[in-house]
């Protein structure tokens, strides 16, 4: 089994500095990167990986609303849509920061209403929002927007002043995003949620334009193993089977099976995405996590024999790596492991 394991945010902003990583026993984790093939990357995000991994090509923007809605379950058909997730903007000094919807919960009813409320809104702008679940809304437009957009998990915990839509019709974008605040500002269902105590979803986040793209056929990988949607999409755009993320490495070798000794196995631990907003002690709980779901299970999977090699893809915001590890790279003992934060630096 030759393993890629995608980790978005293994990295913490490096304006903090090392304080984050202090005290994290992560041992297998740290013996992988010792003892494998390093390259350092610029940062990047989990999305605009995989459109590079599977080859997508930008039309005006990064299609990648269509394919995501087809992961989800959708059928887009010909036409030009966008992720417009619910989002919630909170005055941080004075800039707009905006937390997505790792950091809330959003009911089947509550998102019905808030989006009837929208469809009604901007039926006349031929704009008509779906959601396959709940917590991930899409919108269908009647041409394709001349915009450049950021995914949100780019901006989550950020201000959003830098990554609002730019382009040709980036005005009129930026004229629908304001009268969306201010729908769903006012709207009872956010009035209700603020009276418990929960953040209203004040906002859409736009992104990902454009209509279903054409995709390489030859995909690097044999199998997805994620319930990232946008993953699904692009492998059931490329006839590759996308699977549920097992629990752990352990249960990987056991299920994986005779698909593994085919191409790669691609698979998605995005488990720090939902802290990486700055929930520290919420990020190192989910690491010792992983530690010991996957990390640990596939170096012993090396080890014994039963991976031929794992590639860990570790994504951060400013930087990310790329480390190879081969059964013979276990052996190499003189590759001292050092803590996570020596390779954060």
């Amino acid at each position: 089994m030759n393993c890629h394991l995608l980790v978005p945010n293994l990295f913490w902003p490096e304006s903090v500095g090392v304080e984050p990583y202090r005290e994290l026993a992560l041992p297998a984790l740290e013996t992988l990167l010792a003892r494998g093939t390093r390259r350092k990357h610029a940062g990047i995000s989990l999305e605009r990986w995989l459109a590079d991994a599977f080859r997508i090509a930008p039309q005006y923007d990064l299609p990648l609303a269509a394919l995501a809605l087809r992961g989800d379950g959708g059928e887009p058909g010909t036409g030009c849509w966008l992720q417009a997730d619910p989002v919630h903007l909170k005055i941080h000094g004075d800039r707009p920061v905006l937390a997505d919807a790792s950091r809330f919960e959003i009911t089947r009813q509550e998102a019905d209403e808030l989006l009837a409320a929208l469809n009604a809104h901007f039926a006349q702008d031929g704009l008509a929002f779906v959601a396959p679940a709940p917590q991930r809304w899409y919108a269908r437009a009647h041409s394709e927007p001349r915009i450049r957009t950021t995914p949100t998990g780019e901006v989550a915990g950020r201000s959003v002043e830098h990554f609002l839509p730019a382009g040709d019709d980036s005005a009129r974008w930026h004229s629908i995003m304001n009268e969306a605040q201010m729908l769903l500002h006012q709207h009872p269902c956010n009035e209700a949620r603020e009276a418990r105590g929960e953040l209203p979803i004040n906002s859409v986040w736009f992104w990902g334009a454009g209509r279903l793209p054409e995709v390489a056929r030859d995909a690097p990988y044999g199998t997805v193993w994620s319930d990232h949607p946008l993953a699904a999409g692009l492998a059931a755009a490329t006839s590759v089977q996308c699977r549920a993320l097992p629990e752990s490495g352990e249960r990987l070798t056991e299920v994986a099976g005779d698909a593994a000794q085919d191409r790669p196995q691609l698979i998605i631990a995005d488990r720090l995405r939902r802290a990486a907003c700055g929930d520290v002690q919420g990020w190192r709980a989910a690491l010792v996590e992983l530690e010991q779901r996957w990390f640990a299970p596939l170096l012993d999977a090396l080890k014994r024999g039963a991976a031929v090699s794992v590639t860990l893809h570790a994504l951060g915001p400013e930087y990310s790596l790329t480390s190879l590890s081969t059964r013979r790279d276990c052996f190499k003992f003189w590759r001292v492991a050092r803590p996570l934060a020596a390779y954060a630096a």
